[in-house]
């Protein structure tokens, strides 16, 4: 049964993309998305700035640019740290008992950190820590979400998300969002944000679990496709049952554009289900895509 809904939210993930309609209109996400396209000619200088547009703050780039300096300094240090680590393997035999009572072997390489079936199902945390938990702990963890963002006005956006992980400390994660915009001369905008990344989980624990990445992103509208580079970080943060906090950030390019985003949410936990709300902020070269976030996360 577990299995049988993995899989379904998985093709739910991946087949949102291909349900949508894309209606021709221009607004908000038409500026956005021609911010990615290096062939696409600037606007007019005596045009209205669109709605939540600072592209032509000067002292924003600088605060900007220099912020996203600083956090590739940490990502090159971190990842260091963690490549180093993840060369140097730790080999140990361990010995244990399985459901049906027969003493069982495992030769394990790696950091002894192993997955709950879902948080707090111990009445702490989520990761298994130590050699005593190898038989009780899964040894991969599976989460995806479905959400709904709104910026209470002309925005909205449906998003998903997945993040499969490893006792090797090494993961996949993948965010999709669609978003939607009724703009003022009528019809709707659409426009596809996505990325994809490899991850690193560190440092990790019972009550939080750190990780970074490298990957890269997606943006698609009726024009066509661009893509960048990635980095992202982001922790999980377990409160005390049934508290979840969790917060990502992204920093990249997609096409000629910069892009950044942040978002944090606080979800209550039971069994496999969390119901989660927070928000998110997205700014892809000045043009900012932000709002409120709900939705739910399910755990394998």
């Amino acid at each position: 049964m577990v299995k049988t809904l993995a899989l379904s939210l998985i093709v739910a993930i991946v087949a949102l993309p291909l349900l949508a309609r894309r209606v021709q209109a221009e607004g908000l996400l038409s500026s956005a998305a021609s911010e990615s396209r290096t062939d696409d000619p600037d606007p007019p200088r005596n045009e209205e700035p669109k709605r939540r547009a600072r592209h032509h703050h000067d002292d924003c780039d600088d605060d900007v640019e220099s912020a996203a300096g600083e956090l590739l300094g940490i990502l090159l240090f971190y990842g260091t740290i963690a490549t180093v680590d993840a060369m140097v393997p730790d080999k140990r035999t361990v010995r244990g008992v399985n459901e049906s009572g027969q003493e069982i072997t495992y030769t394990i390489y790696g950091p002894p950190g192993y997955f709950s079936d879902y948080p707090y199902q111990h009445e702490f945390g989520y990761m298994l820590m130590g050699d005593e938990w190898v038989s009780i702990g899964k040894t991969t963890s599976i989460r995806g979400s479905v959400e709904y963002g709104t910026d209470f006005s002309d925005l909205s956006r449906v998003g998903t998300k997945l993040l499969v992980e490893g006792t090797s400390r090494w993961g996949i994660d993948i965010q999709w969002d669609e978003y939607f915009e009724n703009i003022p001369s009528g019809g709707t905008d659409q426009l596809t944000l996505g990325d994809l990344n490899f991850t690193f989980r560190a440092p990790q624990g019972y009550h939080s679990q750190f990780r970074f990445g490298l990957g890269t992103n997606l943006l698609e509208d009726r024009n066509g496709s661009e893509f960048g580079i990635n980095f992202t970080t982001g922790y999980d943060v377990y409160l005390g049952k049934p508290w979840i906090w969790s917060t990502e950030m992204d920093l990249g390019k997609v096409g000629s554009a910069d892009l950044f985003r942040i978002r944090s949410t606080l979800g209550a936990q039971w069994k496999r289900a969390e119901v989660f709300a927070g928000y998110q902020y997205t700014n892809l070269e000045g043009i900012e895509l932000d709002g409120f976030v709900s939705g739910m996360r399910f755990w394998f």
